[in-house]
């Protein structure tokens, strides 16, 4: 039998593993379709063994990357009020044992300070490890056959807002090894008002075939135009309404694109003339952004976009938005491009524009069924917890969605917890 020395010594790693244990039993599953659709049973999120391994970790990386704007300002006050709760728990506790360095005075003080010195230091590496380490990722598998897995809307350092930051190295190679952890067959280069990023590129079979666009800043809305264009000269396109409605009516004639309204400028600027955009040559509208400023699309307005997309047959796209920060893919699009394998093994020297005009025929032609989106559940910004309690929640909706072969890793580390924990007991005396 353990002892009760034994039992207090590992009350938190059992109340912590004991919790986990009732969130897997009401199961979330970890991908749906936002239009509701049921997605295939082959389709699941491939763990490589490092992540298994440090599946606390990154497990919890992967649910804060993917917080909403309003979310991480809630994760942050929520991360406030528990550590103050923590210290303060932690000075009544020494108080009620009567412990010296529990009560006032300059000791209590300094003590106090190391701990937040620490404490702070602690929350900071973690977020920066999040940001900046591109770690292994979960990975998208179990397509099939003639579906590509592709990302609509993704950035290079030549893009202004990732040449200026710690991402500046974050080109046109890295963007592709980042899709191909995730799982990606193609990813859409579409740069803000440029195309050099992808212009130079080299195919490269080991790793997603790039496909060309540019993200065309207009007025008051963030046009993402697919397809090998001319370069963009915004300012016929970004000094009024007439100057928005004038880009995605040449976006075909003009560039051969196709125009898709980026979040957040869209829902922010647009929302009650929609129809407008449309009717002046709109070909589809994202409808899951990663970036956490276009993450707050409610579930009411997700679902308005899916009505109307779905009323004018208008595709909708999934899309990473990615600008290097991070390891964490959120969402995915499935285009159906028939015997697309087959055909990038035939071609030597490889090219990935019959894959690509494969995929931009197939968006043109196919209208609202030519994309299948797939996104990870997460803690969105209209979920039930409140703001405060946003790091309970991303913990609470971890657990449930997770894999079993990733909650066998949070076991591992909460049993390597509790044994150190009883390490430092004293042998109990033999009889």
């Amino acid at each position: 039998m353990p002892s009760f020395a034994s039992l207090r010594r590992i009350r938190l790693p059992a109340c912590v593993l004991g919790v986990l244990l009732l969130a897997r039993l009401f199961p979330l599953a970890p991908l749906s379709d936002p239009t509701g659709a049921a997605l295939p049973t082959g389709l699941q999120l491939s763990a490589p063994p490092f992540y298994v391994l440090l599946a606390p970790l990154f497990s919890l990386w992967d649910a804060i990357s993917m917080l909403s704007m309003s979310r991480l300002k809630g994760f942050l006050i929520g991360t406030v009020l528990l550590y103050a709760g923590w210290r303060i728990g932690a000075a009544l506790l020494r108080r009620a044992r009567g412990a010296a360095a529990g009560g006032p005075g300059r000791g209590a003080l300094m003590q106090e300070l190391r701990v937040l010195a620490g404490s702070l230091a602690g929350f900071l590496a973690f977020l920066a490890a999040g940001g900046l380490w591109h770690r292994p990722m979960l990975a998208l598998t179990g397509a099939a056959p003639d579906e590509v897995i592709v990302d609509l809307h993704s950035h290079t350092n030549v893009s202004h807002d990732v040449r200026g930051t710690l991402m500046r190295g974050f080109d046109a190679e890295a963007n592709r090894r980042w899709h191909a952890r995730s799982g990606f067959d193609a990813v859409f280069i579409t740069d803000h008002n440029t195309t050099a990023g992808w212009r130079a590129l080299r195919d490269d079979s080991r790793l997603p075939a790039v496909c060309p666009g540019i993200e065309v800043s207009a007025w008051q809305a963030h046009i993402v135009l697919l397809g090998d264009t001319l370069e963009v000269d915004r300012s016929r396109y970004d000094r009024s309404l007439d100057g928005l409605l004038r880009l995605l009516a040449e976006s075909r004639p003009r560039y051969g694109a196709l125009a898709v309204a980026s979040l957040p400028e869209y829902e922010r600027s647009h929302w009650n003339r929609l129809d407008t955009l449309v009717q002046a040559g709109l070909a589809g509208f994202e409808i899951a952004n990663a970036a956490p400023k276009a993450n707050e699309l409610t579930r009411v307005r997700r679902d308005s976009v899916v009505a109307l997309s779905r009323h004018y047959n208008l595709f909708l796209a999934g899309v990473s938005d990615s600008h290097g920060w991070g390891a964490t893919s959120m969402v995915w699009s499935l285009v159906r491009v028939p015997g697309w394998r087959e055909r990038m093994q035939e071609e030597t020297p490889r090219s990935s524009r019959p894959l690509c005009e494969g995929i931009l025929r197939a968006l043109g032609d196919g209208g609202f069924g030519a994309v299948r989106v797939v996104e990870r559940q997460r803690l969105r910004p209209d979920s039930a917890w409140p703001a405060w309690l946003t790091p309970e929640g991303v913990i609470w909706e971890t657990w449930r969605n997770m894999s079993w072969l990733v909650a066998l890793g949070w076991f591992g580390w909460i049993a390597c917890w509790a044994g150190l924990r009883l390490r430092g007991l004293p042998e109990r005396p033999t009889p």
